[in-house]
């Protein structure tokens, strides 16, 4: 346990709910690391009660000569900005880098070396990510790829925040890539940070439930502060867990409220506010112009947000000071 390992310089922070299968496999990868027991592991858990039984008992089983651990199950509301806060303020007063990973990721090896090792060689660097594998499902058309870039749903740049509030990665792998570290204004889920940084920079908590782009609103903070870089020889494969996953008409519902709250947090002018409702406007286009099957739960949930949005009936449109302790999808 980490009283045995006070002298940690890195931690990792794991939150979960409800997943302790996905979670036996991701700390197995954890594990084989070079380096890990070196490298204690908080594990934030916001499970139903007796998926909370499992999953402390997938984490215990590795035992501390394999793995040392801490597992802390999260008394409040299940939310990942909050049990990911929690994680930081238990780590050891000697853990200056605090790498974040999902429940459901196989992390490859020397993928923790080689974030670190950017954070220490980089002064000017405040966070960190690797490449993020993902089950692919195909290579979108030119024809498509211009209708984004015209709605502003993508750019030709990679690692940019756009001013409808959507985002390109720069976290994908791009095939025979040499060209070192990569310059990002956000990161995903699964990146690394300085300590220093998250004791001025915490996520925000006003998101609750699924804390859907409190990723992209912490990294996109301090981008504005430090600079974020992408290293390419640190990979994980995210297995995209099907166990509480938002469907497509909550997902669809959500991403247009959250999205709205994420531009009226980082935008002040005018032209992104209508930028966000050209955004709109392309999704719903590509929606109902996809072939997938769900594409009438998807449109369901789009409209749902839309009328949200339209008479702000939801308490991240409303005064923050007082949105923090409301549930949301």
């Amino acid at each position: 346990m980490f009283p045995e390992h006070t002298g940690a310089s890195e931690a990792v922070v794991i939150c979960t709910r409800n997943r302790p299968v996905d979670l036996a496999r991701t700390l197995k990868s954890v594990a084989e690391q070079c380096r890990a027991h070196d490298r204690p592991v908080v594990v934030v858990d916001g499970s139903d009660r007796d998926d909370a039984e499992r999953t402390a008992g997938v984490v215990q089983s590795w035992g501390d000569e394999e793995l040392p651990f801490s597992y802390h199950r999260h008394s409040g509301r299940p939310a990942g900005t909050r049990q990911r806060n929690v994680g930081v303020d238990l780590l050891p007063e000697t853990v200056r880098i605090v790498h974040f990973i999902d429940d459901d990721v196989t992390v490859h090896p020397g993928y923790f070396e080689a974030l670190s090792a950017v954070l220490r060689t980089e002064p000017n660097v405040g966070g960190v990510g690797g490449i993020v594998l993902e089950p692919s499902e195909g290579t979108p058309s030119t024809r498509r790829k211009r209708l984004q870039s015209l709605f502003l749903l993508r750019s030709a740049e990679d690692g940019r925040v756009l001013p409808s509030g959507c985002t390109t990665s720069a976290q994908q792998p791009i095939q025979n890539d040499t060209s070192g570290l990569r310059d990002t204004e956000w990161l995903n889920g699964c990146s690394s940070y300085r300590r220093s940084v998250l004791e001025q920079h915490r996520f925000d908590e006003v998101l609750t439930g699924y804390s859907m782009l409190e990723d992209l609103d912490l990294s996109y903070r301090i981008h504005h502060q430090m600079r974020l870089v992408v290293q390419p020889e640190a990979r994980l494969t995210h297995r995209r867990s099907s166990c509480r996953r938002l469907d497509p008409e909550r997902y669809n519902r959500a991403l247009t409220v959250h999205r709205r709250w994420f531009i009226e947090k980082h935008f002040d002018s005018v032209s992104s506010r209508l930028a966000y409702w050209w955004g709109l406007a392309g999704r719903f286009l590509a929606i109902t112009a996809s072939s997938d099957p769900r594409r009438i739960a998807a449109c369901r949930g789009f409209l749902q947000g839309l009328r949200v949005v339209l008479a702000r009936d939801h308490p991240l449109l409303s005064d923050r000071s007082t949105s923090s302790t409301a549930d949301q999808d």
